[in-house]
This record gives structure tokens, sequence and C-alpha cells, in this order.
């Protein structure tokens, strides 16, 4: 269940400190080293990478893509989300209110 708006905005996202990254052919390679997850990031992925270097909202995050990609407003926050959701849960990035 999606979280009421008001907590929503309060929520923050950024990289988790144990997530290593490096550029390779223009995708982001990310690696987990307490899990030891390996993730390669598309372009879009890589751009929400680069986004969380400080901590954003899921709506500023989605500004700036709708800004920079083709994609409507209500489909970047529904897919954000998931790819937000899937990062914290593979602990590349983690949900912080400050």
């Amino acid at each position: 269940m999606p979280e009421p708006r008001n907590n929503q905005q309060a929520t923050l996202f950024k990289r988790h400190h144990q997530a290593v990254f490096t550029e390779l052919d223009g995708q982001t390679a990310l690696f987990q080293a307490e899990t030891c997850d390996y993730l390669v990031l598309n372009e879009t992925g890589s751009a929400i990478w680069l986004l969380l270097e400080s901590p954003r909202s899921m709506q500023a995050i989605c500004r700036q893509l709708v800004e920079d990609y083709d994609i409507d407003h209500e489909t970047c926050m529904r897919e954000t989300e998931d790819w937000l959701n899937a990062a914290v849960e593979k602990k590349v990035a983690i949900k912080t209110t400050d």
C-alpha cells in the first residue's frame, strides 16, 4: 500500500554508504559490499543513481526525470517508486527523513 502523501514528501532517498559504483560504457554498475549484490543500471537507473548523490525526495527525482526524458509525471512517479523500493531492498539506497 502506498505511503500517505505527507510521509512521501518527508521521505528522502540517498545512496547506501556500502554501495560502490563505477561507469561502464554509459551505464552504472553497482556493487553492494554487505550483500554482494551486483547491479548494472540502464540509462534511467543511472540518472536516478546520479540524483541520489545527495538526499532527494521521490517528487524531486521525478521533476528532474520528467524534464530530462519523455515521460509523464504519473508514470514517472509509479516507476520511480518501484525503482527506489527495489534499491532500498537491495541496500544500494536508503530512506531517510533528514
